[in-house]
This record gives C-alpha cells, sequence and structure tokens, in this order.
C-alpha cells in the first residue's frame, strides 16, 4: 500500500479526510444473545509511514488464543459507547492513556464468524507515545508488534473457512516480524487501508 511521500502531515490529513468525525453515540441495549466489543485501530506516526499497533492475545485465553489482533474488548456497564470502550482496553492492555489518543473515525461494525460477538472498530491517531514503552496486559496479552502501513499489501491473499455450514471469507496479512494476521481483525484492517487508498466509500 502506498501513502503521499509529502511528509507525516500529508498522510494524517488524509486518515482524517477518509472517515467521519467520530461521535461516541451511546451502547443500545444488549440482547443477551450476542456480545458486543470495539477495538481500537491505533496509527502512530512513522519515519516513513505511519505504523499500526498489533497485539498477540495469549495462548492461554479461552476465546481467540495466540490470534493476533487490535487492541480493544467487551463492552462494559461502565462504558457510555464504543469509543469509550475502545479506549478503556486500550489503556489496559498496552498502558496507553486515552489523553494520547485522537479518535478519527467509527466505522461499521464486524462479526467474528466464530463467537458471533459485534466489534465497532475505531480508527484513531496515537501522539505523543513513546513505543518502547507499551505496558502488556499479563496473562492477557503476550507481544506487541508495530507494522509500517507502507508494508502491508494492498491486495492481500484471499482465504475461505466452513463454519456451522456458512462460507467465510477473510484476507491475510504476514506482519514482516512472521505474525499473520487472519479473520475479523484481517477484515477490518482491508476495510480501513481502503478507506486510506479511496477504494471503500
Amino acid at each position: 500500500m502506498t501513502l503521499p511521500q509529502n511528509g507525516c502531515e500529508t498522510w494524517e490529513k488524509r486518515l482524517f479526510n477518509a472517515f467521519a468525525s467520530p461521535v461516541d453515540c451511546p451502547w443500545g441495549r444488549a440482547d443477551g444473545k450476542n456480545g458486543e466489543s470495539s477495538v481500537l485501530v491505533p496509527f502512530f506516526p512513522g519515519r516513513v509511514s505511519p505504523k499500526l499497533l498489533f497485539l498477540r492475545r495469549s495462548a492461554n485465553l479461552r476465546h481467540h488464543a495466540g490470534e493476533i489482533c487490535f487492541p480493544g474488548g467487551m463492552r462494559e456497564e461502565r462504558d457510555y459507547g464504543p469509543l469509550s470502550t475502545a479506549l478503556r482496553e486500550t489503556e489496559e492492555e498496552t498502558g496507553i492513556v486515552p489523553s494520547l489518543v485522537r479518535p478519527v473515525g467509527i466505522i461499521d461494525p464486524e462479526f467474528a464468524a466464530v463467537s458471533t460477538v459485534r466489534i465497532i472498530p475505531v480508527v484513531a491517531l496515537v501522539e505523543g507515545f513513546d513505543q518502547n514503552k507499551l505496558k502488556l496486559s499479563p496473562g492477557e496479552i503476550d507481544g506487541a508488534c508495530f507494522a509500517d502501513v507502507e508494508s502491508l499489501p494492498s491486495n492481500p491473499v484471499s482465504k475461505t473457512v466452513m463454519l456451522r455450514g456458512i462460507l467465510h471469507e477473510y484476507p491475510e496479512y504476514r506482519l514482516d516480524n512472521g505474525w499473520m494476521i487472519w479473520g475479523v481483525t484481517a477484515r477490518i484492517l482491508r476495510r480501513v487501508l481502503a478507506r486510506l487508498k479511496g477504494g471503500e466509500s
């Protein structure tokens, strides 16, 4: 994927132009069947291109163990809306405080194929954070990786899987450290990158 090469200000402007202004609408009433969550899609300034932060979930977790994901998690009763949930979970998982996060936009939800959880992605820019000072949540997150947006392919490999008689499609992205992004995280990533390139309305 290629972004403009005229410096940090240019890609930041493109980022904010690509997404609607974020509004933290309140969570609706939980239906008691399918869980709801939100994730932060966190962009960081980089020397060549912006970077995205990905986390690796602990292998000991009950759900989605060992998977590569964005910071985020399930809504809690105290959360006002998806933005509140994403900021709270990001601080818990990485130590990045909300005051360093500039929300850029909220995009339409995705659904996890296995758990059927509804996931609302919140795109954001993180400023003034030392990327060497992540504080990963013990027992929940066992790794982190910053990936240059330029290193992510515009046309990722597409895979399919059959679950409960339904065929699901998802892209795959392999990071420079060998991590594989697939499933709902990869679908969110594909949509975000398409917005930046002007390929999605």
